[in-house]
């Protein structure tokens, strides 16, 4: 079920599920025509199909990415605050 703070946090950057789009803005897929992107690792299929897959799908997808090395989004610390250092810190 999507909340208000996930529909937040894909518009900067963030994640808070697994199944959110692993996307990192590099997508060798739909500009070189790569048969699986680079950044996040989802096969052409994947990013043309993403919203329509489950949730279930999607979370499965991102474990495999991320098991074979690929930074998909969820795993960029960058993109997270610490609970120990408020937001302004970031910046």
């Amino acid at each position: 079920m999507e909340t208000r703070f996930s529909r937040l946090t894909s518009l900067n950057g963030a994640s808070c599920s697994l199944a959110d789009s692993p996307c990192i803005g590099i997508c060798s897929t739909t500009q070189w025509g790569d048969d699986r992107c680079s950044g996040c690792g989802r096969t052409s299929s994947e990013v043309r199909d993403w919203h329509t897959l489950s949730e279930t799908e999607k979370k499965l997808i991102n474990i495999r990415n991320a098991g074979e090395k690929y930074q998909i989004r969820q795993l960029k610390v960058q993109n997270r605050v610490r609970r120990t250092e408020s937001a302004s810190k970031q910046f």
